[in-house]
């Protein structure tokens, strides 16, 4: 008789997949894909000194999030206002992850898995409060949320994700 397989497990604590520096963007799934596209943008957008990126909106409004753009906003100036340092975040062309991008990567898909420890995965330099509170930690969770509730869900247990055609981001960009 033949044993039965162990359903998935919904509701792991543990990542499906590990994002690590200098991994190639297209062995990335769309979620983690786009939610990289989408921080580049803003990056740069806020370099020219503008808050939003219509690009950036529309892109957000076709996946039914309209709030979106305003989210990643939130969240890019947090952590500029947060880190002390210059953030790794290239261009959107950049074909590989960054460190920073890996440890919001690892940080957002903790906080939308149930049962993940979010605060375990935030680099210990982004809590700027005495008690561990960090300014990015609210703009990151509405963000999370809302990817997850528009079905974008980064690389989780009972949604593996599967790589993207690279033409995604370029065709956005």
């Amino acid at each position: 008789m033949k044993t039965a397989e162990a359903p998935l497990d919904i509701f792991s604590s543990k990542p499906a997949r590990s994002y690590a520096p200098d991994q190639p963007l297209a062995e990335l799934g769309f979620a983690e894909q786009f939610l990289v596209w989408s921080l580049r943008v803003q990056w740069r957008v806020s370099d020219e000194g503008a808050e939003r990126s219509v690009l950036l909106q529309r892109a957000f409004d076709a996946l039914d999030l309209p709030g979106g753009a305003a989210m990643v906003a939130e969240l890019a100036g947090a952590l500029t206002r947060t880190v002390q340092r210059p953030l790794s975040i290239p261009c959107p062309r950049w074909r590989v992850l960054t460190s920073d991008e890996v440890r919001l990567l690892n940080f957002v898909a903790a906080l939308q898995r149930q049962g993940a420890s979010p605060r375990a995965t935030l680099d210990p330099a982004w809590a700027a409060a005495p008690c561990g509170a960090s300014p990015i930690w609210v703009p990151a969770q509405r963000l999370a949320l809302a990817l997850s509730s528009a079905g974008l869900t980064l690389g989780s247990a009972h949604a593996p994700a599967s790589p993207f055609p690279e033409a995604m981001p370029r065709m956005l960009h």
